[in-house]
C-alpha cells in the first residue's frame, strides 16, 4: 500500500526532495537574499534610477547582448523595498531551475523517458560540478539555465497541430536572455525538418528572430568599441589547456579531486591534455565501431546524438572565443560541461555493452 502510494507520487516526491536540496545548498540566500555583481550595481540600479522602458530594453554593450531576464528581475525587484529586493531577484533566478525540473519530470521527451534517468539528470543538473556558485541564484547568469531549459524544450514530443504557449514564451525569454540559446538554432531547424509540427515551426521562428537581434547587438557592440576588449579573441594552446582542465576533467571529477591530481600529485597539464586527446579518440573510435555494428540503435537516436555533439562543440567554441581573457572556467565552462555530461548519460541509456555502460554510469555518479 505505502509502496504503491510512493510509486504513484514519485515525481512529486522527487520534486520536493530537489527543493530541499536547493534550500540546503543556499539557506542564507533564500532567507535573506543578496545581489551578485552586475545583478545589483547594473540591472537593479537601472530599474531604481530609470524608467520601465529603459530598464526593460537595456543592453550592456560591454557584454554585447540583451539579457532580458536580468532586466525583468531588476524591474520586479524594484517594486519591493530595498531590503527585500535582493531576495526577490534571487527567487526569480530560481524560476528557470524549477522549470527545468518540471520539464524533465512531467514532459514527454525524446531525450529521456524512464523515471530513473529523469532522476539522474535532475541530480546531475543540480549537483554536478558545472553548477558552480558563480551561476547559482543570480539573474545575470540565469541565461545558462534558460539555455538548458530551451534544450529540453526542443526535445519535447509535440502533437502535429497543438501549440504550447509556455514553450514559446520560454524560447522567447531564453533567446533574449543571452546568446547561448541562439547557438542552438540549427537543432531547432533540424527538429522542425524531422517532425514538421506546428509547435516546432513557431519555436524556430521565434528563435530565428531572437538570434538575428542578438547577432546585430554583438556586431554593433564590437564595431562601436563598446564590447569588453577581452572578448572575441583568438584561441591559443594555453586557452585549450585551460578548457580541458575546466570542462571535460572538472565536469566529471569536480574541483577538489581535479586540484588534488594537478596540485598535490603535480600532474602536468600538457601530459593530461595528450592523455585526454588519446582517451577521447579511443572513445570516439569505439562509438563509431559500436554504432556501425548496431546501426538500428544509431539510426533511431541519430538526431539526439548529433544534437548533443553539435551543442557541445558549438558552445565550447563560443566560450573559447568569447570568454574573458585566458580563462574558460566557472560560468564559461557550465554549458559545455552540461552537454558533455548529458551526452554521457544518453549514451549510458542507449548503449548495450555492459562494460561501457558501467564506465559511463561510474563517471556520472562521480560527477554527482
Amino acid at each position: 500500500m505505502i509502496y504503491q502510494i510512493i510509486n504513484n507520487r514519485k515525481k512529486e516526491i522527487l520534486f520536493f526532495v530537489l527543493l530541499l536540496i536547493i534550500f540546503y545548498r543556499s539557506p542564507y540566500i533564500l532567507l535573506h537574499g543578496r545581489f551578485m555583481a552586475e545583478e545589483g550595481n547594473k540591472y537593479f540600479a537601472n530599474a531604481y534610477k530609470y524608467s520601465f522602458f529603459y530598464s526593460f530594453f537595456f543592453v550592456d554593450f560591454s557584454s554585447g547582448y540583451l539579457n532580458l531576464w536580468a532586466n525583468i528581475s531588476g524591474i520586479i525587484a524594484n517594486i519591493f523595498t530595498l531590503k527585500l529586493a535582493p531576495l526577490i531577484s534571487n527567487y526569480l533566478a530560481l524560476v528557470p531551475k524549477l522549470l527545468i525540473f518540471y520539464f524533465i519530470l512531467y514532459k514527454d521527451s525524446y531525450l529521456i523517458d524512464k523515471f530513473q534517468y529523469k532522476l539522474l539528470l535532475c541530480l546531475l543538473i543540480l549537483l554536478s560540478p558545472f553548477n558552480v556558485p558563480e551561476i547559482w541564484l543570480n539573474s545575470v547568469n540565469s541565461q545558462i539555465f534558460f539555455c538548458i531549459l530551451s534544450f529540453l524544450v526542443v526535445f519535447n514530443k509535440n502533437e502535429k497541430k497543438d501549440i504550447n504557449y509556455l514553450n514559446l514564451l520560454i524560447i522567447l525569454l531564453a533567446g533574449f536572455t543571452g546568446v547561448y540559446t541562439c547557438v542552438l538554432l540549427p537543432i531547432f531547424f533540424f527538429k522542425y525538418l524531422k517532425f514538421k509540427t506546428l509547435q516546432d515551426k513557431y519555436n524556430l521562428i521565434i528563435l530565428i528572430f531572437c538570434t538575428i537581434s542578438q547577432f546585430i547587438l554583438v556586431v554593433f557592440s564590437k564595431l562601436s568599441g563598446a564590447l569588453f576588449e577581452g572578448k572575441l579573441h583568438a584561441v591559443d594552446i594555453n586557452l585549450i589547456y585551460n578548457y580541458v582542465y575546466n570542462v571535460p576533467i572538472k565536469a566529471f571529477f569536480g574541483r577538489n579531486l581535479t586540484q588534488f591530481f594537478f596540485h598535490t600529485l603535480n600532474f602536468n597539464i600538457k601530459y593530461a591534455f595528450i592523455f585526454f586527446c588519446i582517451f577521447s579518440l579511443f572513445i570516439l573510435t569505439y562509438l563509431i565501431y559500436y554504432f556501425k555494428k548496431n546501426p538500428n540503435i544509431f539510426n533511431s537516436n541519430k538526431f539526439i546524438i548529433n544534437s548533443l555533439f553539435y551543442a557541445f562543440i558549438s558552445t565550447s567554441l563560443l566560450t573559447l572565443i568569447g570568454a574573458t581573457h585566458e580563462y574558460v572556467g566557472g560560468r564559461y565552462a557550465a554549458l559545455p560541461s552540461f552537454y558533455l555530461i548529458t551526452l554521457a548519460l544518453f549514451l549510458a541509456i542507449i548503449v548495450n555493452n555492459f562494460n561501457f555502460k558501467l564506465f559511463l554510469h561510474l563517471i556520472l555518479f562521480i560527477s554527482i
